[in-house]
């Protein structure tokens, strides 16, 4: 099976436990095009990239350019939904250090002001009627007001409709990632996003290099649906990311970009 990329990988950075020339090496070894860096966002309170280490990241991957030319690296970061309203722990000044951005629901968020309204019942487990729409709503407004490149594990811990999500992925032009190391959606939700014809890409999540490229979850539950791999856009080609494109969504995206935290 040839992958051409992998946009959802850590490293020490953030959550991860080798270098980013470790996970550089493996893709190259692999086969792979290109490889995005993508540490765990800045609010986290756990795992989280600090601003300040952005530059040196990017002195890092420039310097692997030239030691492994035939893999593309790119800066990126695993964003945090902090509210139903859809803000972001991504700044306006983060934007020019970052080549991509993959976002998505994570517990242990640090959000100011804080929401236990939408927190709480997530980290509980909860599944009611006013949670899913609320999770939904913070989706489709992160979607709508960033330029998120890849929605990342969509319905971990943070159960939405499905369809709306994929319906808003496909509008903005937001792959919906199945993630290599847990895909929460039944059989039953993957084939209600698949029939909004929005585009999927694969990812590993590795927190280790030596899971770099690992694809196969992702590849199981799309076979056993009946889902061609040519949906994935990172099978056999390049995927054209938002954020990179010359044509910009219209919208509320500058605005909710510059927003300070």
């Amino acid at each position: 099976m040839a992958f051409w990329g992998d946009y959802h990988t850590h490293t020490v950075y953030s959550h991860g436990k080798g270098s980013i020339e470790d996970s550089v090496l493996k893709a190259a070894k692999l086969g792979l095009r290109e490889l995005g860096i993508t540490e765990h966002g800045f609010n986290h309170l756990c795992y989280n990239l600090r601003r300040g280490e952005l530059a040196r990241m990017r002195s890092q991957i420039e310097m692997l350019a030239q030691k492994y030319p035939q893999v593309k690296v790119y800066v990126g970061v695993e964003a945090n939904i902090l509210s139903p309203k859809g803000k972001i722990d991504v700044r306006g000044s983060d934007k020019p250090k970052l080549d991509i951005t993959v976002c998505g629901y994570h517990k242990l968020v640090r959000a100011f002001p804080a929401q236990p309204q939408y927190f709480f019942p997530n980290n509980l487990g909860l599944s009611g009627a006013k949670t899913v729409a609320r999770n939904t709503a913070a989706y489709l407004s992160a979607l709508e007001k960033n330029e998120i490149d890849i929605l990342s594990h969509p319905g971990n811990s943070c159960k939405c409709d499905v369809r709306e999500v994929a319906r808003a992925c496909k509008y903005f032009g937001t792959y919906f990632e199945l993630n290599g190391k847990r895909i929460s959606l039944s059989d039953d939700e993957l084939a209600a996003v698949a029939e909004e014809d929005c585009e999927f890409i694969a990812s590993s999540d590795a927190h280790e290099p030596r899971r770099v490229g690992d694809f196969s979850l992702p590849v199981k539950r799309i076979e056993k649906l009946g889902i061609p791999l040519s949906r994935l856009a990172n099978y056999e080609r390049l995927p054209q990311f938002r954020s990179r494109k010359e044509a910009k969504h219209t919208g509320d995206n500058e605005n909710a970009m510059g927003e300070e935290l």
